[in-house]
Order: C-alpha cells, then structure tokens, then sequence
C-alpha cells in the first residue's frame, strides 16, 4: 500500500467577505470582508451557522483554468464562475441553464447567426484569498483577455481546443494552432471588446444562442485578471495558478489556503452572483492517495463522501449510501500503429485478433464498470430536448455488435496467428503495454489482459509485459518524432465535453486535434468529415446530423480498429445522509455530476 498523504487542516470558522458578484448581496455584510453580528429578537448574537464540507478529490495541480485537467475541475468548480452555468432545478431532478457572470441570454446580431453579442453583468470584481474585495473589474475586456490566453499558441493550454467545441470562432483554431511559417494576428480573431460591458464573437459558421450558451460554460473560459497574468508570464510558460495566493476567484468559493498533494480550504463568497442559493459555507478538498484510506476516513466522519475504486465498490454496493453512474471514461488500448520495430501493431489480424480476444464483460465486471465495444460514450446524448442517448439511436444500433459477439477466443486466436504468419514471426511475440502507475483502474486492467490474452493466443506464443510510465501522456505525444515511443498504452481520458456533441467524440481522432495526445490514427474519412465543423454550420445547428455524422466515423473507428475499447468507467461513490447533492441522481449527459457545492449539509 502507498503511503497515504493526507493534512488535516484546521482554520478560525468566522464567515469573511469576498468578491465576484454585485456590490451588495446581504444588509449584514459590509465591504472590506466584516460580518456584522446577527441579532436574535431578543438582542443577542446569533453564532452564523458553519456548513462544513470535506470532499476527496484529485492531486490538484495548478490553479490556472487553462491547463486544468479532470483533476483540477472540482477546485474550479467550486472558485470560479463562466459566462453561463447549468443549475439544479428546485425538484433536484432537472437541470437548467441561465447566466452567471453574463447579464443575460446571448442577442443574435446578423439574420446568419454569425454574429452574437454577450452582456456582462455590471459591478463584477475578483476576490483574493483572503476574501478581500480587489479593484480588478471583470468584464468585456478582461474576458477577450482570458480567451486570448486560453489560445496562446505559445503556452499550448488545454483549453485552446476546447475553444470551438460547440461553436466555431473565426479564426480561434487557427491563431491557436499558427506556425511561424502561417502566423495569425489575433486581430483576425472573432472575438472582441465593443464596450466595458458588451463581448461580441464572430463564428465561421451559424450557431445558435443554446450553443453560445453551451461553449461558455466549460472550466476553461473562466476569466482571468490581465495583468496578473501577465505578470506571471515565463520563457517557458505561465506560472498563473501555482500558487492560491497570487491567484484570483470569481466563483460561489474563494481558495484560503492550499497545501499540494495534501488539501485545499475554501470559504463561501457571499458576494457571488447567487450567492443566496449557496448553503456551504466552508469547503476542504482532500487529496488522499490510497482508496482505502479515504475509504477509512469517510466511515470514521472525517469526509462526507468517498470515492471508491473497483477492487473497494462491490463491497459497499448494497449500502444506503452507495451511488454509481457514468464517469464518461472508456478505458481502452491504443495502439502505435506508426512503430516500424513492431509492425505487426498495424496488423489488420492483430488488431482484429485484440478486438476478439478481451472478454470486455468478465473485465468490465471486475472494474465495476460497463462492457464497451463502442468510442462514444453512453452519456452522449441524440436529442438534448428529450434526453435521447446516441446509444439508443437506430444509428448506433445499425453497426453496433452485440457485445457477446465482440468477444469470440477461438477467432482471436485465429486472426493472431495469421497476424504472426503474415508478418514472418516465428518465435514469441513479446508487447510491451503502458500505463500510469497513479490509475488504479489501469493496474487491474493491464494485469487482467497480461494473463487473458496469454491463455488465449498461447503463452508460448504471447506475452505482454506492462510498464509504468508516471509521464505517459508527455511520452505518447512523442510518436511524431520518435514513432517508436511506445507500444501499446491504456488510455482512458475524459469525453465530458461530448455530453451534447457525439460528433465532437473523435476531435482526438483527427489530425485537426492540436494536442495530439494519443496515437497516430491516421483515418482520411474522420479526419475530413471533423472538419465540417468548421465549414457546415448543421454540425453545431442540428443535432440529427450531429448525430448521423457522429455514427458514420465511429462506424469508421470501429472497423478500423483506431482502438480498442474496453469498459466504460463509472463513479462510485458513498454519499453521508447529511449531504443533500443538488441531483437526486447525477446527471453527467448534461455536463453535471455531483456538484456538491451546490447541495446542503442537513
């Protein structure tokens, strides 16, 4: 067992004043971070109820919303506030979308829908972490400053691809992704400043104000104070998010203290936008490295939730505090195709013999997760309007298998050994598979196909060795320069942003995806039909298509064997009765999950 590292942190609970809101929320709050007493009808001071919430989460690894990784998300959630935002309706069973630090709706300015204009409310400003209320404003300005830094072709943020995931920005991608030899001004970008208050983008292709909406709510379109920012700039980077005191908020919570690879305190900003509908007062995120510990924890009362890795899950799923649902991960082997020591990787009968040879049920049941013979994930839906699952569609059904025919040990071995015949091997086959040492779910998985595949293609014939790589993701983006970085490799990274986009699933299988974080797929057919987004508005426009293209390149995917895909992943979790989520069930086909900072401690 690693060793667990953990801080318990302790703090003075008086409630303090910060900002990212309108100048006044409550008559008991003054500026400056005081708290007047509250007065019983009987004159004394009432002590301000403290709500306490400890949640487990992710090493954090930066504060900067730009390079933010899933790891990252929970603390951004919680400090920092977008354009828009879904929010739980008060039957706690649906969701809706209203702006946040946007004033209103986005107005469509042309008949095209080319041109949208986006208020910002007045009167905004960033708070510090202490809770004090700075002078830097945020608004129109400051926003095509933050956008401006999300696709800095220099820094190569993560949220640079995400920029046009629901829309496409003139010329965002292209300033994003220029080279010395193609630059692009960022003055040919559509997005600017027409007043203190007014944000007016400029799209490629028609859009509608649901998609407006829907691209301004992701982690990384947060604002950012320019100068700060600026200020922390480096040759080889920004060093924006490193530290929780040179960091600025604008979300429900402001960050107090942050201890790395330990835990993060938080205290509720009672001058948020809706800051009357934040129960929370206080927040600690921690990060404990051993499942089995937070585990330990969560039933000693130190921690309102817990989350549970596989080997731990089944044994609490019975409980009353026991929650499931889709973690929109697939774990799934790549493959580098482009290794020329080992060709026999773009083996259409090895890769078939793969296909073939994982019983996806026997693993999916030992990752407490769902067998996928699919990429996209069951979260992505058909039809926002009526909650229709892609899965569920006569399109996916049209070349789907079922899943009892995607495992078939006697065909595997056969397309093996042909595999083995056609590429002149005589002797033993020997793999290497990576993963990373901090997943959990990757040791078992690896481990499950070290002995599966062995027992099926013959262990004299097969063995697959596993390495642990702790910079995997950096070594795998290295096949362009050294195509023989790596052989196979587990991935499994997020397809949140998919949730209304199936089409949007196979950005990272297209040579158009900049950061090219996996392996070289090379699919002509996928590669030209993602870039309709960018010339056929319907891609964004009409989700029937959205959908019909989205088939058509996983169709492509599939019988192709881009990867091979294993279980979907889900979240399991034990929840205490005294937090009330803002979810009855959550509900992460719509960019929502657990959302605790928007719940109640009872």
């Amino acid at each position: 067992m690693k060793r667990t590292r953990f801080l318990f942190l302790t703090w003075a609970l008086a409630l303090v004043l910060s900002a990212c809101g309108s100048a006044s929320q409550n008559t008991t709050e003054q500026p400056g971070g005081n708290t007047l007493p509250l007065v019983t009808e009987a004159g004394t001071e009432a002590a301000p109820v403290v709500k306490h919430l400890r949640m487990p989460d992710g090493e954090c690894q930066t504060f900067n919303p730009y390079l933010a990784n899933t790891q990252d998300e929970m603390m951004n959630d919680f400090a920092q506030a977008r354009l828009y935002r879904r929010f739980a309706k008060e039957d706690r069973e649906t969701l809706y979308m209203r702006p946040e630090l946007a004033a209103e709706e986005p107005r469509q300015m042309d008949q095209e829908g080319l041109v949208w204009q986006i208020k910002i409310r007045p009167g905004l400003f960033f708070t510090d972490h202490t809770g004090k209320l700075t002078d830097k404003p945020i608004n129109a300005a400051v926003f095509e400053h933050s956008f401006k830094m999300a696709l800095d072709p220099a820094l190569k943020q993560r949220a640079g691809d995400n920029m046009s995931i629901y829309i496409t920005i003139k010329n965002a991608k292209e300033y994003f992704q220029q080279t010395p030899e193609a630059p692009v001004n960022w003055e040919d970008v559509g997005i600017k400043t027409l007043d203190d208050l007014t944000l007016e983008l400029t799209l490629a292709t028609p859009s509608n104000a649901l998609n407006v909406m829907q691209q301004f709510t992701g982690y990384g379109t947060v604002p950012t104070d320019p100068e700060l920012f600026t200020s922390l700039m480096r040759e080889e980077g920004t060093a924006y998010g490193t530290d929780h005191t040179k960091t600025l908020y604008c979300g429900a919570f402001y960050v107090t203290d942050w201890v790395k690879s330990s835990a993060i305190s938080l205290k509720k900003n009672p001058n948020y936008i809706f800051a009357d509908e934040i129960k929370i007062t206080d927040a600690t995120l921690y990060y404990v490295e051993n499942y089995q510990t937070q585990l330990e924890m969560y039933l000693k009362g130190d921690l309102d939730a817990t989350a549970l890795d596989a080997a731990i899950a089944p044994n609490y799923a019975e409980r009353e505090d026991y929650l499931s649902y889709p973690a929109r991960y697939l774990m799934q082997i790549e493959i580098n195709r482009g290794n020329w020591e080992k060709p026999i990787l773009d083996n259409k009968n090895f890769k078939d013999a793969l296909w073939y040879g994982v019983d996806r049920v026997a693993l999916a049941k030992l990752e407490a997760g769902t067998p996928a013979n699919y990429i996209i994930p069951d979260t992505s839906l058909a039809d926002s309007a009526t909650g229709l699952l892609f899965k569920d569609t006569p399109t996916a059904k049209s070349y789907r298998e079922e899943m009892n025919a995607s495992y078939d040990p006697a065909k595997a071995k056969e397309c093996f050994y042909r595999a083995l015949q056609e590429e002149g091997i005589s002797d033993k086959l020997t793999l290497k598979l990576m993963i990373s040492p901090a997943n959990p779910e990757q040791s078992v998985c690896a481990q499950f196909l070290q002995q599966h595949l062995a027992e099926i293609f013959g262990e004299n014939r097969f063995e697959l060795k596993i390495e642990e790589e702790t910079d995997r993701a950096n070594l795998m983006k290295t096949w362009r320069d050294n195509p023989n970085a790596y052989e196979l490799c587990l991935s499994n990274w997020s397809r949140a942003v998919t949730d209304d986009s199936p089409f949007n699933v196979f950005d990272k299988y297209s040579e158009v995806y900049d950061m090219k974080v996996n392996s070289p797929y090379g699919n002509a057919f996928i590669n030209e039909t993602i870039f309709l987004q960018t010339t056929d508005p319907r891609v964004k426009t009409d989700q029937a298509y959205n959908v019909e293209l989205a088939g058509q390149m996983e169709k492509a995917a599939l019988e192709n064997r881009l990867v091979i895909p294993l279980f979907e992943r889900s979240f399991q979790y034990l929840i205490s009765p005294k937090l009330l989520l803002p979810l009855k069930e959550p509900n992460p086909s719509m960019g929502f999950t657990l959302r605790p900072w928007l719940g109640d401690l009872r």
